[in-house]
């Protein structure tokens, strides 16, 4: 199971060179194993679930037609992410009812909402946990937030989260550390050990 992500990656790498080599199956298997997540992500930026179709579809478009020239990504996923964070933001400001909301360096970010269901908790026991680690997890800044999601929802290591959000690996690790700083400052109010709060990160 730990091998998992890797064995993931190498998939996604293999793809990515047929595809560059004008494979279009490659280029339809990338798109089926990633749509999903690329929608999910997608929607915490926007939830014009049309908008965010066209969006990802015109990605693999680009892609299609830029794949002489692409080079082979670390990761393929993160930089699919990447892509598709910064072609929401393109778009979006394009829309003739676009509106910006402005918000400073620590609070920019996707707005994820964080629920049970998102952690596929199956035991009926962790069902309350998860229910109060959610509500603690929607009280972080949005920054914090996103970096816990690419974490450990899509399991993106420092330097690929880095690469997603245009930040410096340092300070995607700063804001981890925030994040879990402000997580043990609240856990007691929701009478949920830290330990057992880790134990759902780390399972």
């Amino acid at each position: 199971m730990s091998n998992l992500p890797e064995t993931n990656r190498s998939r996604d790498s293999q793809l990515w060179k047929d595809l560059v080599l004008g494979s279009e199956q490659a280029l339809g298997s990338l798109m089926r194993i990633h749509y999903r997540s690329l929608l999910n992500y997608g929607q915490k930026f926007n939830r014009d679930e049309e908008f965010l179709k066209d969006c990802i579809q015109e990605l693999f478009i680009e892609i299609w037609n830029r794949k002489l020239t692409l080079s082979s990504p670390d990761n393929v996923k993160a930089y699919l992410f990447s892509s598709l964070r910064r072609k929401i933001y393109r778009e979006a400001h394009k829309l003739p009812l676009f509106h910006h909301e402005s918000a400073d360096a620590e609070d920019g970010g996707l707005h994820v909402e964080f629920s049970p269901e998102w952690w596929l908790i199956e035991e009926e026991s962790l069902a309350e946990r998860t229910r109060k680690m959610g509500y603690l997890l929607n009280l972080l800044p949005k920054r914090q937030r996103e970096v816990i999601y690419l974490k450990y929802y899509q399991e993106l290591s420092r330097d690929e989260i880095a690469q997603v959000m245009a930040i410096s690996p340092q300070t995607v690790s700063n804001l981890i550390q925030l994040a879990f700083m402000n997580l043990r400052d609240r856990i007691k109010t929701v009478s949920i050990s830290l330990f057992a709060f880790l134990a759902l990160f780390i399972r």
